[in-house]
């Protein structure tokens, strides 16, 4: 068994594949209409957007978790574009952040 993407539902696919192009830096692949997938990477799996029409408003209960060389800088950056910081956290082996992009959907960043 290999993972073939992680899918995020939304409402608005090409809004939010747009917002974490930008935030992750990798482009708008494959549009599909109902999916839009961001350019695969080397360091990440497929990641795509599909349109739902229910969209929950509970807190997502699986999320990303990604590692970042500069935590500070990059947690100032994602709140410039419209993500939200839900807490930090300063553990003696771990250092990492939860935010919320644009649609309410949890992650993490993890510091190097």
């Amino acid at each position: 068994m290999k993972i073939h993407a992680v899918t995020i539902d939304t409402a608005n696919p090409q809004k939010l594949a747009a917002w974490w192009s930008q935030a992750s830096g990798l482009a708008i692949g494959n549009d599909y209409g109902q999916i839009v997938q961001l350019t695969p990477s080397p360091d990440l799996p497929l990641i795509q957007f599909q349109k739902i029409e229910d969209v929950p408003t509970q807190r997502n209960r699986v999320h990303l978790d990604l590692r970042i060389p500069d935590l500070d800088h990059r947690i100032q950056y994602l709140l410039s574009i419209g993500s939200t910081l839900v807490k930090q956290y300063e553990l003696p082996q771990i250092r990492y952040a939860t935010l919320l992009d644009p649609d309410g959907n949890t992650f993490d960043l993890v510091a190097e």
